[in-house]
């Protein structure tokens, strides 16, 4: 009896941990019993049009801190000095910021590959191990707002921060990366074929243990461009795997022109020449035109 009941929970984890955005995890209505991961009835207005919309749940309320370091799919058994909550005067910034977010991905995209949450915070674990961004497996991207990182800006203009703060954007973009590769079914094979096999590190590794020796910069630096020119990875980091690669791709092209990326990274690159075309036509068969958001983005900046 014991060994049967085991292995019904092992089915259940499995099951669990192989569902994909589209099951929308939850508990079921056959037993009279809410969805736990939607918008309450009497959520905003806006944030129950981003989840019809989109797909995703933008969140800031919770109880207990728990909540918020336990996700759908996964959990961070690492923050043990708990969550901020986001203060009051916050909160209508942090929507602004996350409908702008939302508003350059089409539906389909989103639904098929966003996480399912958004949850902004005012804090996340202890001071000296802090996380001004952070996700909890492929369903929840937790942002602090305002947001503290290195270059952040200070919330002045909650309209048009999407496009002022762009170590913060980019970031996101960059979480979200990761976030998508790992809801694919497999690497984008053309963009894995484009450039050179990955190696889990080790070309980036060996630059760095190079470094640790003579300590010169700038051979490390030409070293890790050169890599990444060859390769055809935005960064040298890029060359360890699809869901290191995939995620400066992603992040770049949000939110960047194609002008700009094309001097940059494509004229030198024939490599990374063939990937972008691969990435543009993969974004475009679910009806997103990455790059014109991209332009935007720069327009936007003024810079």
């Amino acid at each position: 009896m014991k060994a049967r009941y085991f292995s019904w929970l092992l089915l259940a984890a499995v099951s669990l941990s192989s569902c994909s955005k589209e099951d929308n995890p939850g508990f079921t209505p056959d037993l009279g019993i809410a969805k736990k991961y939607m918008p309450p009835a009497d959520a905003p207005a806006e944030i129950k049009a981003m989840y019809e919309h989109y797909g995703v749940w933008m969140r800031m309320d919770f109880n207990d801190w728990k909540e918020v370091t336990n996700g759908v799919l996964a959990t961070d058994p690492i923050n043990r000095w708990g969550v901020g909550k986001i203060e009051p005067a916050y909160r209508s910034s942090a929507t602004i910021y996350a409908q702008t977010l939302l508003s350059q991905v089409t539906e389909t995209f989103a639904k098929r590959f966003f996480p399912l949450e958004l949850f902004f915070v005012k804090s996340y674990s202890g001071s000296f191990w802090k996380k001004d961004i952070t996700t909890i497996g492929r369903s929840r991207l937790i942002i602090c707002w305002p947001n503290e990182m290195y270059g952040a800006l200070p919330v002045t203009d909650p309209e048009r921060h999407y496009f002022m703060d762009t170590v913060l954007t980019r970031r996101v973009w960059q979480e979200l990366g990761g976030q998508i590769a790992g809801r694919m079914e497999q690497p984008i094979t053309a963009f894995v074929l484009g450039g050179k096999a990955y190696d889990n590190g080790e070309a980036y590794d060996k630059i760095l243990k190079q470094y640790q020796q003579d300590g010169d910069q700038v051979a490390r630096d030409a070293a890790n461009a050169e890599l990444a020119r060859n390769g055809g990875y935005i960064s040298a980091n890029g060359s360890r795997s699809f869901e290191s690669d995939f995620p400066d791709w992603l992040s770049l092209i949000a939110t960047e022109s194609y002008e700009n990326i094309k001097v940059k990274y494509l004229d030198n690159s024939p490599a990374r020449a063939r990937k972008y075309e691969v990435i543009i036509r993969h974004f475009n068969s679910y009806g997103w035109d990455i790059q014109k958001i991209g332009n935007e983005y720069r327009q936007k900046t003024g810079n």
